[in-house]
């Protein structure tokens, strides 16, 4: 197996005595996202010790060397036993493994298969969390009787995807009979929310972001810790970065526009939110805690939105999550995007070093086996 050349680095601290285990897809069993690596080239820059604690072990790359771990990490995508069963059955191994030994464990392999849009939505119903209602369907039969079981309207997606690909939003009954939905099986219906639309419903002027537009917040959570991310806006229901605001005022167009004194306010908004959002402390924090805490994850990104009076209402949980380095950042000089990631990351770091000195502050829950 060929190791990246930070991959080989890390082995190279790791040889001594290392002690936290990270699990990564072996090549060409998963997707790679570019978090992991930045938060270790993170970890070499402030020449942090935690560096020499890591060890990495790639799924399909034999028997984990468990020497001297007292934590294992799974840094793998999801829901893992339903897209990656290979690197599932790998992980689950280990985490047996780890078990049998006493090592503890962060993002159990079978709560990183909890994550499909339909499990996860009815683990929070049960659970009590702000959440949308679904219904998953496996055929074109069940496709039919879940969007008439949600409602319009309704929001239909592949099941087992966290990205904005194959997404249609129905409003009316002639939207599903156009829809091509056996590409997008197995699938989940969602209830489709219009946040905006309570917004203007109580009263929000119309220069307010939230009343002009829809919205989506991000925010990480590990144990009992929870940290901003980021504000989007977008025109569009359904809010991604592609489709964001940020994005749109990023491009070459609106660069030139603003040039002629045109949209300067709109971005100077649009940022001050997108600030303030990731200083100010978030009274959802609990929510969102309890959330991620009910599928039997220990660390997520999770997307949502803020009603008006304060309620939220949870879209997804993501735990292998795309935070690449700030300089990649959408708008990154003007949303101070380098300095906002590198406090993230230490953040991450200040979080696996309490769980390893067991803080009591951070009360990490693992999944039993389902």
């Amino acid at each position: 197996m060929r190791l990246s050349g930070f991959e080989t680095k890390v082995r190279m601290y790791a040889s001594g005595n290392s002690k936290i285990l990270f699990i990564t897809h072996g090549a060409g069993r998963g997707r790679k996202v570019p978090t992991g690596d930045v938060f270790l080239k993170r970890l070499a820059a402030k020449s942090d010790p935690l560096l020499k604690d890591i060890r990495i072990h790639r799924t399909g790359s034999g028997s984990a060397n468990f020497e001297g771990v007292g934590l294992v990490i799974f840094w793998l995508g999801d829901p893992l036993m339903q897209k990656y069963p290979a690197c599932y059955v790998d992980a689950l191994a280990i985490a047996e493994e780890a078990v049998d030994r006493g090592i503890r464990i962060l993002n159990h392999p079978d709560a990183l298969s909890n994550t499909t849009k339909s499990r996860q939505a009815h683990i929070w119903a049960d659970a009590g969390v702000p959440c949308a209602a679904a219904a998953s369907a496996s055929t074109l039969e069940e496709m039919a009787g879940a969007i008439e079981q949600i409602g319009f309207p309704c929001i239909v997606r592949s099941d087992q995807e966290h990205a904005q690909r194959q997404v249609a939003t129905l409003f009316k009954a002639e939207d599903a009979k156009a829809l091509d939905s056996e590409g997008l099986l197995p699938a989940v219906v969602l209830k489709l929310y219009d946040i905006r639309q309570e917004y203007r419903d109580v009263g929000r002027p119309r220069s307010d972001l939230f009343a002009r537009y829809h919205h989506k917040a991000r925010a990480f959570v590990c144990g009992d810790r929870v940290l901003a991310s980021h504000l989007f806006f977008s025109t569009e229901r359904i809010v991604g970065l592609s489709n964001s605001l940020f994005q749109r005022e990023a491009s070459r167009l609106r660069r030139l526009a603003r040039y002629f004194g045109y949209h300067e306010r709109l971005r100077a908004d649009l940022i001050t939110a997108d600030k303030a959002y990731f200083s100010a402390p978030l009274e959802e924090a609990q929510e969102l805690v309890q959330a991620v805490r009910a599928l039997g994850l220990d660390f997520a990104a999770v997307d949502y939105s803020i009603r008006p009076e304060g309620q939220i209402i949870i879209w997804e949980a993501n735990p292998y999550f795309w935070l690449p380095h700030g300089k990649a950042s959408v708008l990154s000089r003007q949303r101070n995007a380098v300095t906002r990631v590198d406090q993230t990351f230490d953040w991450f770091t200040a979080c696996i070093k309490a769980y390893c000195n067991d803080h009591p502050t951070l009360s990490v829950v693992s999944s039993s086996r389902r």
